[in-house]
């Protein structure tokens, strides 16, 4: 590991230094197991980050991020890129880590950057502070770099190495606390930060630079950083521990490798001893066993972890006294709790109830805990030695002590202010259908409602449209459905529903955010046509928790959408202007990154905006409206008209009679007949009963085409007939 070589500095710096004199090292592969490195001034490193011969690689591996979803480990082309190391550090002849210059340069890393209007304002902003010595995007397109100046406060370098890398952690603490509010982010503090840290090369057309950058004053002795360093066998209550346990252990491995190097004994050759002194060494400084294994551990191989791990644990049992079983409880309990907070992060979510969790790693993504996983964590507790039954490790995923979070209103909040000004809704309504402008209205339409209903603002009125994709398989239409919701929030999609349990559907439209009613065709009998007309249209939830007696009146959340295979799917004429049909020709290509913050930021700043001046707006102009006009209604039927289900009834008029157009006048082979006449000729010339969705659709195929104009309808006898002309047919 880095911290186990020797470090030693050249020369004393009493000052900062200028940045013309500042170094950098440039890194990149050579072959399978080698190294190149250069060092770079600082022109040549803006030179290099304007426009450099590995721009070809750095363009290459930002184009093929959407298809991983924006990671970048394991990707070809970034050992073809290199990094760059701030601090100039490098190997000597003898192998051992080295810093020619020490330039007091901190490296911080902004991700979720996802647009250039957003990465330059996040450069202007960071421009602003005069300790910025460079600001530009990140290799991966996605992040912004920022290099910070700082030097020791009392202008003096201490000559200990340890001392210089305790300073730098410092100058990285306080950089990430007052550049996070200056740039409106939370960046996220890295424990391990240490002088070795690097970023890829990566090329900006703008990058930020300042030769004339002021150095933040920074000290290791404030009383922030003392109360870090103060022993304590209690860890702090939340989620800090982790790296307060982190600095502990890492503090007291550090007394081990000095003790180490003033004996001159290898800790290569003498692994074991080394990792034996570093377990007394955690038992001394009061770190829980399940921290100290934790960390002994990691990366080890398996054979190897598996012997650490036990040989810590008895060496945690061998020298810890008998204290009471009360007290071997609770000790019990505040390893096991280490031992998970330590491993994952976890939070009750307000709205389903679940639990979920987060590993501790920067691939970790929120996945819900089902009972797979949670044996799994009784299984670590229990090999760790922490508990002695699993009930202790079910009790606590159920008890208060895992915070309780509401991810829908944080997202929310998040995203309000926020918006950049792209109309991104219509973007990605476009790539459902091109050239169809009712879609693309009635898309953001229905798009503002599913977050008006998450705002919880109308609550007397559900969202009760849904748009229907009908389309040929394979075109994504369900993946466009679950790519609606951004990461954070998928926990909220469904994509089946069941119309016979009504309790359970009242649970859902509380618990879940968006519903997909995928294969949509199969919901076409009398039965099932009217539950799901009435969920559509309801205003809130009223279900009972299976383990209460009384009613719960409960915010609805979620909202519809639908696919199927056919375009003839709409049966009934009163609930088909519920649904907003549109044909998917071709296959859905959305964004090559759909940027969900600025989508939902969009969809918030354009509700608020309208509510706030109601009277700002056209009425027939979509910004921040949540509600159809009539004129659109009228536009949706008619178009909704081309996606009916056509009844056998009015197959078999077309097949047996002419419409006769209006004022044509009558001859031998045209009649007038009443529509109940038709009903029965068309019976009895099929040979079979009609329905009474079939003769319903029937009527209502006579009435479009007499209000079309091409069918002559008039009062006789105090009915009404209608003139047509009989064909031949055989009978069926």
């Amino acid at each position: 590991m880095y911290m186990e070589k020797e470090i030693k500095r050249k020369k004393m710096l009493w000052r900062a230094p200028k940045v013309s004199d500042m170094r950098f090292t440039l890194e990149k592969p050579y072959g399978a197991k080698r190294v190149t490195r250069k060092e770079l001034t600082p022109a040549a490193l803006v030179e290099l980050l304007h426009d450099g011969p590995h721009r070809k690689s750095v363009e290459e591996l930002r184009s093929n991020l959407p298809s991983t979803r924006g990671l970048t480990y394991d990707h070809p082309e970034i050992w073809k890129v290199g990094w760059v190391v701030p601090s100039c550090m490098r190997l000597n002849k003898g192998g051992q880590m080295s810093a020619k210059v020490f330039n007091g340069v901190v490296l911080l890393d902004v991700q979720d950057v996802y647009s250039s209007e957003v990465a330059t304002l996040l450069k202007e902003r960071a421009a602003s502070m005069p300790m910025t010595l460079g600001a530009f995007v990140g290799s991966s397109g996605m992040s912004l770099k920022v290099l910070v100046r700082y030097w020791p406060r009392d202008g003096r370098l201490s000559r200990d190495w340890d001392e210089v890398e305790a300073l730098h952690r410092a100058a990285y603490r306080q950089a990430v606390a007052t550049y996070g509010a200056v740039l409106k982010r939370q960046l996220k503090e890295d424990p391990d930060f240490a002088m070795s840290a690097h970023f890829r090369l990566s090329i900006d057309d703008h990058p930020y630079w300042n030769e004339n950058a002021t150095a933040m004053l920074v000290t290791t002795t404030d009383a922030g950083d003392a109360a870090l360093e103060t022993p304590s066998a209690v860890p702090p209550a939340d989620a800090r521990h982790y790296h307060y346990y982190y600095e502990r252990y890492m503090q007291a491995r550090r007394v081990v490798l000095a003790r180490f190097r003033e004996e001159q004994r290898d800790t290569t050759i003498e692994r074991d001893a080394f990792m034996q002194a570093v377990t007394a060494q955690c038992f001394e400084m009061q770190i829980p066993v399940a921290e100290a294994r934790m960390r002994i551990i990691d990366g080890e191989p398996e054979e190897r972890a598996m012997a650490w791990g036990n040989y810590v644990n008895d060496y945690y049992a061998e020298h810890t006294p008998d204290t009471g079983i009360q007290d071997k409880k609770a000790k019990g309990v505040r390893e096991m709790q280490a031992l998970l907070m330590g491993n994952y992060e976890m939070y009750h979510n307000d709205i389903d109830g679940g639990v979920y969790y987060r590993p501790r790693t920067t691939r970790g993504h929120w996945k819900a805990l089902d009972v797979t996983k949670q044996a799994g964590m009784m299984l670590e507790a229990l090999e760790a030695g922490v508990v002695t039954s699993p009930n202790m490790v079910k009790t606590f995923l159920m008890s208060d002590r895992i915070p309780l979070r509401n991810p829908l209103r944080e997202y929310l909040e998040s995203v309000r202010g926020r918006w950049d000004g792209k109309d991104r809704i219509t973007e990605v309504a476009r790539a459902v259908a091109q050239d169809n402008v009712l879609w693309e209205k009635a898309f953001h339409v229905w798009f503002l409602g599913v977050v008006q209903q998450w705002m919880g603002i109308h609550p007397e009125h559900g969202n009760a449209v849904a748009p229907l994709l009908c389309g040929p398989q394979g075109t994504g239409k369900s993946t466009f459905c679950r790519l609606l919701l951004p990461d954070e929030l998928q926990w909220g999609y469904l994509d089946h529903i069941d119309l016979t349990k009504r309790e359970q559907l009242m649970r859902t439209m509380a618990q879940t955010l968006l519903i997909n009613i995928d294969e949509f065709d199969q919901y076409r009998g009398d039965s099932q046509r009217g539950p799901l007309k009435n969920l559509l249209q309801q205003a809130d939830v009223r279900t009972r928790q299976p383990w209460r007696t009384n009613m719960q009146v409960r915010q609805r959340l979620a909202s519809f959408i639908a696919t199927c295979n056919p375009t003839e799917v709409l049966v009934d004429e009163t609930g088909s202007r519920r649904f907003v049909c549109v044909q998917v020709k071709n296959k859905i290509e959305l964004p090559a990154y759909l940027d969900h913050f600025q989508l939902y930021a969009q969809a918030v700043d354009e509700i608020n905006a309208r509510r706030d001046n109601p009277g700002g707006f056209a009425e027939d102009d979509v910004f921040g409206r949540c509600y159809f006009t009539d004129d659109e209604r009228d536009a949706i039927e008619n178009n909704n008209r081309h996606f009916r289900v056509r009844s056998y009834a009015v197959e078999r008029f077309s097949d047996c009679f002419e419409m006769m157009l209006p004022n044509k006048p009558r001859d031998r082979s045209s009649v007038r007949l009443t529509r109940s006449e038709i009903a029965e000729y068309l019976e009895r010339r099929s040979g079979r009963k009609f329905s009474g969705e079939d003769i319903k659709q029937l009527y209502a195929y006579l009435e479009q085409q007499h209000k079309a104009g091409n069918l002559d309808k008039r009062r006789a006898n105090k009915t009404y007939v209608f003139h047509v002309r009989r064909k031949s047919m055989t009978t069926n």
